[in-house]
């Protein structure tokens, strides 16, 4: 044995290996032709995306903060403009009676974030509705599950509007398809919301077809475009953990001269590594090669010669800081900004506030909208005789102290806050309900600047918290309230 390469301590099989993509099979791969149905753009199917998401480190929490932020703070009811209790209390009441029942077997809020997370790693979410209950049951579609046809039939559709206080009617003509869901081996067909049954007397049941983007019959989500970016920082990251398990290259070289080293020191060798050597001896035995011709018995000097390779050995991770541009790429896909995925090293307060004042205007609030229009105030509502009710998802409350203070002292020093305008910041900083029928109208009617006129001078310390500072101000004006009335809250 003169040369030779020994793998000492090399892994069969790199533990990062194991998440790579796989081929995953197509449920509708017989049923194209079959059914003339429309697959996926080739890198878009659900299945794919899904399992790129799995292997992201960014992708996850962006869709995660989409899901909190877009659904996460509750629904609501309010009337549309010129509506009130007097005109539309029926409406309401149904509309209230839909929001609670069109999906029993969760909250209404869960189901909505599904239908976000759908749209986030797919591009696509699909939301069966039947009607066969009276109000309708919504279910949600894995998009991994359906396929659309082409525009195959020009439908005539109604459309009922509220316009000027009066509901009235519109038709227009446009091109529908079908969708297909593969259940087992079966297919079955749903047909665009609002379609007529007769037109496809297949498709009992309607399907809701959300999708963010307008190229094709199918969508594709925020952050395709940083695809290649979502694949390479993966890459990077299982060539690092790679590294850990294999080493970047050779530890040393084992130079043998005038002779070579015997199969049991190979062996010997090869078995040194791990804790079962650590403290011990290796002793290595080589065959010295003869000499030249005329010699009997007699072997060449033999030299075992070791050269450590440490100091060419990897000292940190690579590609970190392509890691952190392809992060800050996808962020700029979803447009948010680091502290919505815990990175809020380089914010305080004041930023950290204005960030998100701008995600709430330029991303959720828009969501929220066209969330709640697409599902409910466009489609469920006229479809169900509700048209001067509106649905909505609720957002945090954002408040600047500095700000809402120097709000509450102009109104309250001009005497425009009155104060029945305060029993609502009572309430919410004394987390209670007050009855305001306790009290007279002409007290809930009286300026707040009118009343701390009559009160004794109390100065509360510069530094002391204004949440605090209502609370005062509210329970003595309270206090007054049910001293003069009679009556305790």
């Amino acid at each position: 044995m003169t040369v030779g390469w020994i793998p000492f301590a090399k892994s069969e099989e790199s533990v990062a290996t194991s998440g790579e993509s796989k081929q995953l099979p197509d449920l509708f791969a017989n049923a194209y032709d079959l059914h003339g149905l429309i697959p996926y753009p080739e890198g878009q199917e659900p299945a794919k995306l899904r399992q790129l998401v799995k292997q992201s480190n960014t992708l996850p929490q962006c869709i995660l903060a989409y899901r909190q932020n877009v659904t996460g703070f509750g629904r609501g009811l309010k009337y549309k403009a010129q509506e009130s209790d007097e005109t539309a209390t029926e409406e309401w009441e149904r509309a209230e009676e839909m929001l609670d029942t069109v999906v029993l077997d969760k909250p209404l809020e869960t189901f909505l974030g599904e239908i976000m997370d759908d749209l986030d790693e797919c591009g696509n979410a699909y939301i069966e509705v039947s009607r066969e209950g009276g109000l309708p049951a919504l279910f949600r579609i894995a998009p991994d599950n359906v396929r659309c046809t082409r525009l195959d039939k020009q439908v005539m559709l109604e459309y009922k509007r509220l316009y000027k206080n009066n509901v009235k009617t519109y038709r227009q003509r446009r091109w529908v398809r079908k969708y297909a869901q593969m259940i087992g081996q079966n297919v079955v067909w749903y047909r665009e919301f609002g379609v007529p049954q007769e037109e496809y007397p297949d498709a009992p049941n309607e399907i809701i077809h959300l999708r963010t983007g307008q190229n094709g019959p199918y969508g594709e989500p925020l952050w395709i475009g940083n695809t290649p970016g979502v694949i390479g920082v993966r890459n990077a990251e299982t060539l690092n953990v790679d590294y850990f398990d294999n080493g970047r290259m050779l530890s040393m070289i084992l130079t043998i001269i005038n002779g070579e080293l015997t199969q049991a020191s190979v062996d010997a060798l090869k078995s040194a590594k791990g804790r079962p050597s650590q403290g011990g001896i290796l002793l290595l035995e080589a065959i010295g090669f003869e000499k030249g011709a005329g010699a009997q018995e007699e072997k060449e000097k033999t030299e075992i010669k070791l050269d450590k390779l440490n100091d060419l050995l990897q000292s940190d991770a690579l590609f970190l800081e392509y890691g952190k541009e392809k992060r800050g790429d996808i962020l700029s896909a979803f447009r948010l900004p680091p502290i919505y995925v815990g990175r809020s090293d380089d914010y305080n307060l004041a930023t950290s506030n204005t960030a998100r004042r701008i995600a709430e205007e330029q991303v959720f609030i828009p969501l929220r909208n066209w969330l709640m229009d697409e599902i409910f105030n466009f489609r469920l509502f006229p479809a169900f005789g509700i048209y001067r009710v509106e649905a909505f998802l609720r957002g945090p409350k954002i408040i600047d102290p500095d700000e809402r203070k120097q709000l509450l002292d102009y109104l309250a020093d001009r005497g425009i806050m009155l104060v029945r305008h305060l029993i609502p910041i009572a309430e919410e900083v004394l987390d209670t309900t007050i009855d305001e029928s306790k009290y007279t109208e002409e007290y809930l009617d009286t300026p707040i600047a009118q009343l701390l006129n009559q009160q004794p001078a109390t100065s509360l310390p510069a530094e002391e918290d204004l949440q605090e500072q209502v609370a005062v101000i509210a329970k003595r004006l309270l206090r007054k309230g049910e001293a003069e009335v009679g009556h305790n809250v």
